[in-house]
């Protein structure tokens, strides 16, 4: 004969297993920048910025009294020249008081980067700087690489 096991044990399972699952996804939409949770003015400036430089536009310019340096490079030129054309995915960010540091990745479009080299290795990695002004993130730097950001 056959033990028939309570659904006791079913319950216990669920009652443990959902909301760790919950809070898995929670977590992922959270920390990928994926989700509209999370999505803060800096984050929002930067999106504002790139797709208008990525889609060939002007870029906002930072303006006197920015908070950017004076007779900086200007950012949108370093990002056209690695892609005249790119969408992009911001990975992580930090910010400190008026001061913020993004890392984004680009992705040229048609798979072509400025120097005229195929795109195939994927996307590049890029830092920008910002600078806030009142409630306003500037966009005083980009360079290729990355900033080490603890998630935590």
């Amino acid at each position: 004969m056959r033990e028939r096991r309570g659904t006791g044990a079913g319950l216990v399972a669920l009652a443990v297993g959902l909301p760790l699952l919950v809070a898995a996804i929670v977590m992922a939409v959270v920390f990928t920048g994926t989700g509209v949770v999370g999505r803060s003015p800096l984050h929002r400036a930067v999106d504002r910025y790139l797709e208008a430089v990525g889609g060939g536009g002007t870029a906002p310019a930072a303006g006197p009294g920015s908070g950017c340096p004076d007779g900086a490079p200007d950012p949108a030129d370093a990002l056209r020249g690695l892609a005249p054309r790119f969408g992009h995915h911001i990975v992580s960010s930090t910010e400190s008081g008026d001061s913020a540091a993004v890392n984004v990745d680009l992705v040229p479009a048609g798979g072509e980067r400025a120097d005229g080299e195929r795109a195939d290795g994927g996307p590049v990695a890029v830092l920008l700087e910002l600078r806030r002004t009142g409630d306003r993130w500037d966009v005083c730097a980009a360079s290729t690489g990355r900033m080490a950001i603890d998630p935590f």
